[in-house]
C-alpha cells in the first residue's frame, strides 16, 4: 500500500512538473539577441478544430518545421494549459497572457521582433498562405511594406 501512494504522489507530482512550465519571453529575448531571429508565438487551444489542423497540415509539415526552425524561435502557446506566462511586466496564466494581447480568435499566431509585436495572423492559413507570411517576416518586410504589398510584389516577380 505504500508503494501505492508512493507512485500516486510521483505521478502527481510529475503532472503537476509538466503543466508547471514556464515561458519567459524576456529571457528568450536575451538568448535570442545573438540569433536575432523573429519570435513565432502560437495560440491555441485544446477543442479548436482549425487548431490541430493548422497543427497537422502546417507544424507537422517536415518543410515548413525546418523553415521555422532556421527562421524563427518557435513558441508554442496552449490557452487551455496551466503554462506561466512572464513577458514584460506581466507574469499570468496562458490564458491571462491571451487576454492581456487580446488574443480572441484560435488559431492566433503572432510575430515578434525584440518583444515587440509586429504581425497579428488570426485563423486557419492553409500552408501556401501561411509559407508567405514567414517570408514576409523572416525577411523584415514589414519594416517597409504591409504584408498586402509583399504579396502583390511576390506575384509581380511570377
Amino acid at each position: 500500500m505504500l508503494f501505492l501512494k508512493f507512485l500516486f504522489a510521483f505521478i502527481v507530482g510529475t503532472q503537476f512538473t509538466l503543466y508547471a512550465q514556464t515561458i519567459d519571453f524576456n529571457q528568450i529575448v536575451k538568448e535570442n539577441e545573438t540569433h536575432k531571429r523573429p519570435m513565432m508565438v502560437f495560440f491555441h487551444t485544446d477543442h479548436c478544430p482549425y487548431c490541430k489542423k493548422m497543427i497537422t497540415e502546417e507544424f507537422d509539415n517536415p518543410n515548413i518545421k525546418k523553415f521555422i526552425d532556421k527562421e524563427f524561435y518557435f513558441i508554442d502557446i496552449n490557452v487551455d494549459s496551466k503554462t506561466k506566462i512572464i513577458y514584460k511586466d506581466f507574469k499570468g496564466t496562458a490564458d491571462q497572457f491571451g487576454d492581456l494581447l487580446e488574443v480572441r480568435f484560435y488559431p492566433t499566431i503572432m510575430f515578434m521582433d525584440n518583444n515587440v509585436i509586429v504581425s497579428n495572423i488570426k485563423g486557419y492559413r492553409n500552408p501556401t498562405k501561411f509559407n508567405v507570411i514567414m517570408k514576409y517576416i523572416a525577411t523584415k518586410s514589414f519594416e517597409s511594406m504591409d504584408l498586402e504589398t509583399f504579396i502583390n510584389e511576390l506575384e509581380m516577380k511570377d
